[in-house]
């Protein structure tokens, strides 16, 4: 009896010692993972991800994006803050860093972001909890001036980066313009130009301020190089959503893109995204013949030989002198037709 009633005792007093080894162990991060923070929205398929190292024990951390691409970075002494440019796709991305001491894993963090855009459904709309975390302001910027010079040297306007290493933002931000196609600013490192500060009447009043955000909508940043058209597109009859709206960026990427025109997907796909009544087949000649359909994809344009028949074939997405955005100055469709179907 007396046995069990030391066995009692013992028992509460090895689960406070396990309890309190198990949160010391616990307690004793490698690293701090400081940017983003969780649940961050970020609109475009690039995000850097910056880690504090705390352990001096650490030799390696390796960096691992949504797509499961690695990146190893060693640790040099007297530095502890390291920055990796990742990959996003998208909606929900989990981003982990894993820290070594030779070749054992001391430590494993992850966070997620949400990678929205406009114009894909189903992501358009960030979850619950997920917002805007911008980097750009004084207090953020703090770490980084240990490495980075953190403000671009005054230029003037329209002048061109040579080399573009000697644009403080290209070290964080080269992959923005990794694509096939890149937007002139965006090559030559003009990033001022666009990002001025500045937010406009769809800006997100509760997103966070950043030296470098872009007023929304974007258009009188874009005619500032392409004012030749500006006169052109508003003398038309109809008008596009996005143009009437200013907004020039929901169709084009304003850094890059491996599509022709900047577009942020291929013609078809961008116009069904909003049109999607149009992807089904049922077009052009259904509302005269009943059950008949007209190709929109896939088959060779005859207006324009060596090119796939697509929506601009017929009608000019920014505005029209006609109906319905066809390329065409009647009030009838068939001005259009004709230029593949001669009489």
């Amino acid at each position: 009896m007396k046995l069990l009633s030391t066995r009692k005792r013992l028992v509460p007093l090895t689960f406070f010692s396990l309890f309190y080894l198990t949160s010391l162990t616990l307690s004793a991060t490698t690293l701090e993972i400081i940017r983003p923070l969780a649940k961050t929205v970020i609109d475009e398929s690039e995000i850097t991800i910056v880690v504090k190292v705390t352990d001096p024990q650490i030799s390696r951390v390796v960096f691992t994006d949504a797509q499961g691409n690695q990146f190893e970075r060693e640790i040099k002494a007297n530095k502890q803050v390291y920055c990796q440019s990742l990959k996003a796709n998208l909606g929900d991305n989990p981003l982990s860093v894993v820290s070594y001491k030779e070749k054992e894993v001391k430590e494993s963090k992850t966070i997620s972001v949400y990678f929205r855009s406009e114009i894909s459904p189903g992501f358009q709309d960030e979850p619950s909890g997920f917002k805007k975390n911008l980097l750009h302001n004084d207090k953020n910027e703090q770490l980084c001036k240990t490495c980075h010079v953190m403000s671009d040297k005054p230029r003037k306007k329209g002048e061109i980066v040579e080399n573009p290493e000697d644009s403080s933002c290209y070290q964080c931000h080269k992959n923005l313009v990794s694509q096939t196609k890149g937007h002139a600013p965006a090559l030559n490192w003009m990033c001022t130009e666009c990002h001025t500060g500045e937010k406009g009447e769809y800006s997100n009043a509760k997103e966070d301020k950043s030296k470098y955000t872009t007023p929304d909508p974007i258009m009188d940043r874009c005619f500032g190089c392409h004012e030749n058209i500006k006169n052109v597109w508003f003398a038309k009859k109809s008008e596009h959503g996005p143009v009437r709206d200013s907004r020039c960026n929901r169709c084009h990427n304003p850094h890059g893109s491996n599509q022709e025109f900047f577009l942020r997907k291929s013609i078809w796909d961008l116009c069904t995204t909003c049109h999607s009544e149009k992807a089904t087949g049922a077009h052009v000649i259904s509302s005269f013949v009943r059950g008949s359909t007209h190709p929109t994809k896939g088959v060779q344009d005859p207006a324009r030989p060596g090119r796939e028949l697509v929506c601009s074939g017929c009608h000019d997405p920014h505005g029209s002198e006609g109906i319905f955005l066809l390329r065409s100055k009647g009030k009838t469709a068939f001005s259009v037709c004709v230029r593949c179907h001669k009489k």
